[in-house]
């Protein structure tokens, strides 16, 4: 099972995110914007949408939005964005 161990806000509604087994993507979360539903109407607020925080560890948002670790780990990984964390001596 993969989770979400960081995430690091980034320009516009880019999330850095860092998974547990070693690797990281930058995801652009905009499409999240376009569906306009109850959940994601909020996210239009750059501040709100920066306020993500990880809850056992999925993506999540205070109105209940929540995003699994591995369906982000897929996608990352369908669209060859995946990188893997270096080590550091």
């Amino acid at each position: 099972m993969i989770n979400l161990i960081k995430i690091e806000p980034q320009e516009k509604y880019n999330l850095k995110l860092f998974f547990s087994n070693a690797t990281y993507a930058i995801l652009d979360f905009s499409y999240l914007l376009e569906s306009k539903t109850v959940l994601t109407k909020s996210l239009e607020d750059r501040d709100y949408f920066q306020s993500c925080f990880i809850d056992f560890g999925a993506l999540c948002w205070k109105n209940g939005l929540e995003l699994s670790a591995e369906s982000l780990h897929l996608k990352a990984k369908q669209n060859n964005l995946l990188c893997y964390v270096k080590e550091v001596a």
